[in-house]
């Protein structure tokens, strides 16, 4: 008879606990900014590229204004589709780093978008 009690009893709070860690944890995830371990790594990853890429694409735009023919290329580069500007850039060669065989990815993007900056409109 008192096992049944305890048992009648707890199930409420058991329930009630559960529903709280349900809670917070969908709090703490979505509201929070809590992060798993994968979560984080992968931020980590896109952060510390889109850094590389906008450190290296500075040295993208300087080896493109020292080539000759900048006025050319610019107007070139400028009347091309923004979505084929990187192929254009990379395949002139200047999102290749000194002593780089291939361009790394995400400097032409970056460095077309220095170049051409996107019209606000």
């Amino acid at each position: 008879m008192a096992q049944s009690m305890i048992e009648q009893h707890s199930k409420p709070f058991l329930l009630g606990a559960l529903s709280g860690a349900v809670l917070i944890s969908m709090l703490g995830f979505n509201l929070i900014g809590w992060k798993t371990t994968a979560t984080s790594d992968r931020l980590v990853k896109t952060q510390s590229e889109a850094a590389v890429s906008t450190a290296l694409a500075n040295i993208c735009v300087v080896q493109f204004k020292a080539a000759k023919d900048f006025d050319a290329r610019l107007v070139t580069l400028k009347a091309a589709e923004r979505y084929s500007r990187p192929q254009l850039i990379e395949k002139e060669g200047f999102a290749t780093m000194p002593g780089d065989k291939a361009a790394i990815s995400g400097v032409s993007e970056v460095c077309s978008n220095i170049l051409v900056p996107e019209s606000k409109i």
